[in-house]
């Protein structure tokens, strides 16, 4: 505004401002961004203090895995989650970090195991078919407590036991592996009551040993005499009582399994519940496992210069159908020196299946030491004892060893050639059977067949001159003479005598009637005879009287009788 501007008549009405003195007040405004200042100091804090550990599993696959979504549970509980995947150096593994809940920390230890939960199907089962909508996640068996860890190597597959499954470990030692695998089922009276957890070969290779898993109320069930044997597949028997077929489960026949009981022995006394890890022998079959062990053996030799086709190793070696031992070796030498072959068998006897009696102090017991097996064993041979291969099955030709007497032998002892004492053998049955056979056809070229035959053209020859004469001729014509004869004599009997005879036969009958009637009881003639016979006896008693009196009288022959006085 200039001079020559004039004044504004509406500049006296604008109002003049008042100036204050005084302490400046802060603004509301500044308390927004302290607050929010101290909530994320707060949640930084409460972030750091909350995070867990951050672990590295590595994994062969990241199959089903994904950064950011796979989640990590404890029996279906969050407690972390992937936070990244990535390949090694190498590229043999797949790396996976994540980042685990604090309240994890305690469950982290280098007996910890994790595992990718996916749908799995097995011959055995069938798990984590509910991660096919919800996706794989990692899984984790926090093990016992020990020194802390965060590098860990996965499972390719779930653990058969976990921690807090609660049950018992037992070891099985077997000669095979057999169809046997981790997860196999365990079966106690055909009922499932654990699996096997793990397997591996001894330091040796001699020998595959298992781990199995036996789940509570079970384990009080496995005693210290209790016997495993593998039950995998079907058991097929023939004997006495027709064809026997036993199987476990139908499980057992896919995959295999195992099954144990106590084998029940008389007079055995009950055994304690086996201790964890306790060692146990599986056997083969349940055949096997039902056989007695036996600690003493005697190994003994035998020598066959003829075939032994079917006989094997393991073949039976029985004494009148009773097992006693089996077959362990068998060689084939050749003597340079006599140029013949040799085949020598190695055969083992257990000396516990051979019991006695007789003695007080060992009366039904087996023989326990092998001096008393080789004693009886001596005696035995001095008795006629020979061993002899024969024929166990006609369809598969197999053969065993048969210890038996044969009596009418030479006497004879046992062998001690060698490292092993020997047993003499018999030849086989058929061998016998075929010197037997030898022996017939020897003596029929002993017969002279030529001469007999010779004979026997002459006796033909003779019985046919005879057999043309006509003498013979002249005969048969008077034998038909004479038969004609006869059948003429025949008829005359027939029409004219036997009328005759039966007439005679008719009188005879009447004569006899006749008499039978003169000679009963009540008849004339029979009163008559007594009569007489009564008369005859009066008589006789009279002249017994006159007797009488003549022998003390003579005299009165001369006098008569008044003379006595």
């Amino acid at each position: 505004m200039n001079a020559n501007t004039p004044p504004d008549p509406d500049a006296s009405e604008l109002p003049e401002p008042v100036i204050r003195s005084g302490k400046r007040q802060v603004s509301i405004v500044w308390l927004v961004p302290v607050v929010a200042i101290l909530i994320g100091g707060w949640l930084i804090y409460k972030a750091i203090s909350e995070k867990g550990p951050e672990i590295t599993i590595t994994f062969n696959t990241a199959e089903g895995l994904e950064a950011g979504k796979t989640k990590i549970k404890c029996k279906d509980v969050e407690i972390g989650l992937v936070e990244e995947i990535s390949l090694s150096k190498d590229l043999t593994q797949v790396i996976v970090k994540a980042q685990l809940v604090r309240e994890a920390d305690a469950y982290l230890s280098e007996d910890s195991r994790f595992w990718v939960v996916r749908a799995r199907v097995s011959a055995s089962s069938v798990t984590g078919l509910g991660t096919v909508f919800s996706g794989a996640y990692i899984d984790i068996d926090p093990g016992k407590p020990g020194k802390p860890a965060r590098h860990f190597a996965g499972l390719e597959d779930p653990p058969i036991v976990t921690t807090w499954e609660k049950g018992r470990h037992f070891t099985l030692v077997a000669e095979r592996k057999g169809s046997l695998d981790i997860g196999s089922p365990v079966y106690y009276r055909q009922l499932e009551v654990g699996r096997v957890a793990a397997y591996n070969m001894a330091p040796d290779g001699s020998s595959v040993t298992f781990k199995i898993f036996i789940k509570d109320p079970y384990p009080s069930f496995v005693r210290k005499n209790s016997r495993f044997w593998n039950a995998s597949g079907i058991d097929v028997k023939l004997d006495a009582q027709g064809i026997q077929v036993d199987t476990e489960s139908f499980v057992s026949m896919l995959v295999g399994g195992l099954a144990f009981d106590v084998i029940e022995t008389f007079g055995a006394p009950t055994e304690p519940a086996a201790v964890e890890d306790e060692p146990f022998t599986l056997y083969p079959s349940r055949e096997a496992a039902r056989e007695k062990t036996y600690v003493t053996k005697r190994y003994y030799l035998l020598h066959f210069t003829t075939s032994v086709r079917g006989l094997s190793l393991g073949a039976p070696v029985e004494f009148r159908g009773i097992l006693i031992g089996h077959v362990v070796d068998i060689k084939l030498e050749y003597d340079i020196k006599k140029m013949t072959f040799d085949i020598p068998v190695i055969i083992v006897i257990e000396p516990g299946r051979i019991y006695t009696r007789g003695t007080e102090s060992r009366t039904g017991e087996g023989l326990t030491t092998t001096g008393e097996a080789h004693t009886l064993l001596e005696h035995l041979v001095e008795k006629g004892l020979r061993a002899q291969l024969r024929s166990g099955s006609l369809v598969t030709g197999q053969q065993f060893v048969a210890l038996d007497f044969f009596p009418g032998l030479p006497p004879t002892k046992v062998g001690h050639e060698g490292a092993y004492p020997s047993i003499p053998t018999m030849p086989t049955q058929i061998e016998e059977l075929g010197s037997k056979l030898g022996q017939i056809v020897t003596k029929l070229e002993k017969v002279p067949i030529d001469q007999i035959g010779n004979d026997l053209r002459d006796t033909m020859q003779g019985a046919k001159r005879i057999t043309n004469s006509p003498e013979l001729l002249e005969t048969v014509k008077s034998l038909n003479a004479a038969v004609k004869e006869l059948q003429s004599l025949t008829a005359e009997l027939r029409t004219r005598t036997t009328p005759e005879v039966t007439a005679a036969l008719q009188q005879a009958q009447r004569a006899l009637a006749a008499a039978e009637g003169s000679l009963s009881a009540d008849s004339p003639q029979q009163y008559r005879v007594k009569a007489a016979l009564d008369e005859i006896t009066g008589a006789a008693r009279a002249l017994r009287v006159l007797a009488e009196f003549l022998e003390a009288h003579p005299e009165s022959l001369v006098r008569g009788k008044g003379s006595e006085k």
